[in-house]
């Protein structure tokens, strides 16, 4: 889903002409890619294209690079002389759960932040022939909408939800992860205790 948002959004970018209307919050004009029609050429806004997408998927290569890496170098570490085949494959294969978990948070949080962007840039609406209501104040007779409005507030509150939860997953697993250091540490040194108690001190 990552992969194809960022995707999206770089797929429907285009470039603006200087004086051509611009909607929304614009920074300084760019000749690359970073507009979406709005409207059917209507105006532009701007928040798509690579130049604000392509850190994403650079970002989720690069996650799922550290990740096979990181599996490879568990599967590859020494083995102790006193460990046995179902010990060694019990710690590795937690150690993968573990990093898996710590990569779908990470994702979890990355889709957040995408969707809660996109989502916002999808929200915009012009308003067209003013009607004066009192003084100066004056209220829009028609609204326009962008392209995706119909499901754009939608995955901009998905987003922060998203995000939420990903912030939230892993914090608990960072709290599990060092309750059970923790108390594999505390297990080792009973067993250590229970061996010293059983044979003696080592002379």
């Amino acid at each position: 889903m990552l992969a194809l948002t960022a995707g999206w959004q770089i797929a429907i970018a285009t470039t603006a002409p200087v004086d051509g209307p611009f909607f929304g919050h614009v920074p300084d004009y760019t000749k690359l890619p970073i507009y979406m029609s709005f409207n059917s050429g209507y105006g532009y806004l701007s928040g798509a294209g690579w130049p604000n997408h392509l850190a994403t998927l650079l970002a989720l290569a690069l996650a799922a690079a550290v990740f096979f890496a990181a599996l490879r170098a568990d599967a590859n570490r020494p083995v102790f002389a006193r460990a046995t085949a179902a010990s060694v494959r019990s710690e590795r294969e937690l150690t993968a759960q573990l990093f898996t978990l710590i990569l779908i948070g990470g994702l979890i949080t990355t889709l957040g932040a995408v969707w809660m962007h996109t989502g916002s840039a999808g929200q915009a609406l012009v308003g067209l022939d003013d009607q004066r209501v009192s003084g100066t104040q004056s209220s829009p007779s028609i609204l326009i909408a962008g392209g995706y409005d119909a499901f754009a507030r939608p995955m901009n509150l998905l987003g922060y939800a998203l995000q939420a939860g990903g912030v939230a997953f892993l914090l608990r697993l960072s709290v599990d992860s060092v309750r059970a250091v923790v108390e594999t540490r505390r297990a080792r040194r009973a067993e250590t205790a229970h061996e010293v108690v059983a044979t003696g001190p080592r002379r």
